[in-house]
């Protein structure tokens, strides 16, 4: 007998919890791009006053043009790197290792060495940089001003490498370069954890939202009234043919099965999903004097597919409700069932006749709508899915498009995987 061999993950260890270690990336908007530059154009001038002050020979001389502009330049552009390298790759990772750590008092050693590598790196790259750049200012800038000189002899005296032997200068490369970025960086740190706050109460939230929705499928899974009008016409088909009295039997007693017992999980096989709709359909066909109004297609192989369990059918129920048992008119209700395998997407199109006899309240501000709304915001990402409602003086139609997760078989174990989208 083969052993059941679990799916080995390609997450490291300390990814295991995406809550706790890494946060969605946010999406590039007009405002943050407007929120960005208002920041330099502040944090630009700033430097600006300082550089004029500091780089001058007299207080009453304006500094030399030339060297103000290198200095002006070098200084804004490497602060700049270094604020979206600290900003987003090592912030996130200090703060990510803090919050596991305080979760699970476990430490996350290649993130800390990661960090502590990057400040280490950042101090000998500074030290280079200040090297050569007060030596060429020193050098080309006569008379050079005080404050350049100071540090070009801090600098000559400790060489290129000189924040691994000298104190001194590793302070001074904290206060010329690093000090700068304090703010960036702070400010950078406190978003960061109003993000994680933010998420937090947000999974909290949908999680309770889950949580009342299968609660409510557990109890709410099919239509009391609508299992009522069920009986009595197995009661009168039972007084005509035992047959067709047995097959609505048949089907209803599948549909209270999928509904009670392969409906707990967050996916189920898209072949179930399809027949319990299959029965509901032909279930509610056998209720009407006209079935040929009743229109159902389905194409595609949903065989290697996964699906919400119970999806579509909040909205094939308001078909009939509203199509053809609130109507006293030429009624009809079509439902076409799409699923593209090289997609991987399922497409469900359904469309109901309006009575215009009876005026019905609008369906795209309904509860079942609305909720079914919050349910595919819960089960799967922004832009991934499409629902949209189009509502006539003769007809209302609804379109709904999700992805599908794709079955991945084990050779060593029966059970089934899932792809996540």
């Amino acid at each position: 007998m083969f052993r059941k061999t679990r799916k080995r993950s390609n997450i490291p260890y300390w990814f295991k919890d995406q809550s706790l270690v890494e946060l969605p990336p946010r999406p590039i908007t007009l405002t943050r791009i407007c929120e960005h530059l208002l920041f330099w154009v502040w944090n630009g001038y700033s430097a600006y006053n300082a550089l004029d002050r500091v780089l001058r020979v007299d207080p009453a001389i304006p500094p030399d043009p030339d060297l103000f502009k290198l200095m002006d330049i070098t200084h804004f552009g490497t602060t700049v790197v270094l604020f979206y390298l600290y900003g987003y790759l090592v912030v996130p990772a200090l703060l990510s290792s803090l919050v596991y750590y305080r979760s699970t008092r476990k430490i996350i050693w290649p993130k800390v060495v990661y960090v502590a590598f990057a400040i280490v790196a950042a101090f000998m790259l500074f030290n280079v940089y200040d090297y050569y750049l007060f030596t060429y200012v020193a050098e080309h800038f006569k008379p050079e001003p005080a404050y350049v000189k100071r540090y070009y002899d801090l600098l000559q005296l400790a060489g290129p490498l000189g924040i691994f032997t000298n104190y001194s200068l590793v302070t001074f490369i904290w206060a010329y370069n690093l000090s700068y970025m304090l703010l960036p960086i702070l400010i950078r740190t406190i978003r960061e954890a109003i993000s994680w706050g933010v998420e937090s109460l947000e999974q909290k939230e949908q999680n309770q939202i889950l949580i009342q929705n299968q609660l409510k499928l557990l109890q709410f899974q099919i239509n009391p009234h609508f299992l009522f009008n069920v009986f009595n016409n197995i009661l009168a088909l039972i007084q005509r043919t035992n047959q067709e009295a047995a097959e609505l039997l048949r089907r209803l007693s599948s549909m209270m099965h999928y509904t009670l017992h392969d409906t707990n999980q967050s996916f189920v096989p898209l072949i179930g999903e399809l027949q319990f709709l299959e029965n509901y359909i032909e279930i509610e066909r056998s209720r009407h004097f006209d079935p040929d109004k009743i229109t159902f297609t389905k194409t595609g192989d949903p065989g290697s597919f996964t699906t919400p369990p119970l999806l579509l059918v909040t909205f094939i129920e308001n078909a009939f409700k509203h199509g053809l048992n609130n109507c006293i008119d030429e009624a009809w209700v079509m439902i076409e069932l799409l699923i593209n395998v090289e997609t991987e997407t399922l497409q469900a199109r359904v469309s109901n006749s309006v009575s215009h006899q009876i005026s019905t309240p609008s369906k795209s501000g309904g509860v079942g709508l609305v909720n079914a709304r919050k349910r595919l915001d819960l089960l799967f990402k922004p832009n991934t899915y499409l629902l949209t409602v189009n509502e006539q003086a003769n007809f209302y139609e609804v379109l709904v498009k999700i992805p599908l997760n794709r079955i991945k078989h084990n050779a060593y174990d029966t059970s089934y995987q899932l792809s996540n989208h």
